[in-house]
């Protein structure tokens, strides 16, 4: 009879365990992923803003190479023109 009455017992600290158990396991798995998702939004708040700089620099970059290839090209077409007229 004591024997029945053990198991009895044990079931029912089992069945009480098991669910406390899995709901602190949620929890913590719950939180684990709520700070992965803040995790992801700041790294992409992140690269957006390096993505910004880097397209700011770059723009920079094309207007002053337009600005150098206008000049080496206004030079080269005055040279061409120096030895149209020396040749004629």
């Amino acid at each position: 009879m004591f024997i029945g009455l053990g198991f009895g017992l044990a079931a029912v600290g089992v069945a009480l365990v098991v669910p406390a158990c899995a709901d602190w396991s949620l929890s913590i798995a719950d939180r684990a992923l709520r700070r992965g998702r803040e995790a992801i939004g700041s790294a992409a708040d992140t690269f957006a803003e390096v993505a910004g700089s880097a397209s700011q620099h770059f723009d920079t970059a094309a207007k002053v190479a337009k600005v150098g290839t206008a000049k080496a090209a206004g030079a080269v077409e005055n040279a061409a023109r120096q030895v149209r007229e020396y040749a004629s």
